[in-house]
């Protein structure tokens, strides 16, 4: 890494470690001792976290927590999105968000913060970070974990996963393997909700996600997707969801590396 690159990063490291508060420090400890797992402290919720040290899982809790990169409410449009969900319960309805691409449930601890009335289905192909994802959220009221992956049509997926880097684990249409929710499903797995958020992070799997029964994408509020042109040059991942949602009543913003969909 070039030195102006690793002060940097160390500086940023450094920022998140403040932001976090000193028990999340203890996972440096774990990668130290090639901890398999541990939990650890991170400032602003009343639980520990379980992470994977040796893996991406603090950088994914910094990314969330210490960066804020689905905090909408400070965002342009914060206002607006913080009325449809104080409308729906104040009307007796349950907002339900998707979490595609769940890994360890960080996103669903922050949207659980965020949103406490909302019910939360949450989704991960992978069995290490699927095993984690429930430790993390089994006593959370309204999250229903799903361990499979998420596409336009039902079927399987086999997974390719990036050893050391979670978070960058890959799917791809099979005859066999881990089965699919469909985002429809999702939605519907919490009994009178109303699709609220889609959260979605699944590695150019967006591609296929976007192919097809896209009726989900005309009830819900707000998309939040992280675009993987970059992963997969040449491939277009990104331009089934963009014809999507560019052919719906969208606005579009930018918060870290997420394209946020708000509907006008």
């Amino acid at each position: 890494m070039h030195a102006k690159a690793l002060i940097w990063e160390l500086l940023r490291t450094a920022s998140d470690a403040g932001k976090l508060g000193p028990g999340f420090l203890m996972h440096d400890v774990g990668r130290a001792t090639r901890a398999r797992e541990m939990a650890v402290r991170v400032r602003g919720l009343d639980r520990k976290v379980v992470i994977r040290p040796c893996d991406s899982d603090a950088s994914t809790i910094s990314q969330i927590f210490a960066r804020g990169e689905y905090d909408l409410d400070e965002m342009p449009i914060g206002r607006r999105v913080r009325a449809v969900y104080d409308g729906l319960v104040a009307s007796g309805q349950r907002p339900v968000i998707v979490d595609a691409g769940a890994n360890i449930g960080a996103a669903t601890l922050w949207f659980h913060r965020a949103y406490p009335a909302a019910r939360i289905s949450a989704i991960e192909p992978d069995p290490g970070s699927a095993a984690i994802l429930r430790k993390n959220t089994e006593d959370l009221e309204g999250v229903t974990v799903f361990e499979a992956a998420v596409a336009s049509r039902p079927g399987f997926v086999s997974l390719t996963s990036a050893k050391g880097q979670s978070w960058g684990n890959q799917t791809t249409r099979a005859e066999s393997g881990c089965p699919i929710v469909t985002m429809d499903e999702a939605f519907r797995a919490h009994a009178g909700g109303v699709p609220f958020i889609a959260k979605i992070d699944i590695e150019g799997f967006e591609a296929e996600l976007f192919e097809d029964n896209l009726g989900w994408l005309d009830q819900v509020s707000v998309v939040i997707i992280e675009p993987h042109d970059w992963m997969f040059p040449g491939k277009s991942t990104s331009r089934s969801f963009q014809a999507a949602l560019g052919a719906r009543p969208f606005e579009l913003f930018l918060r870290g590396e997420n394209i946020v969909y708000v509907r006008t």
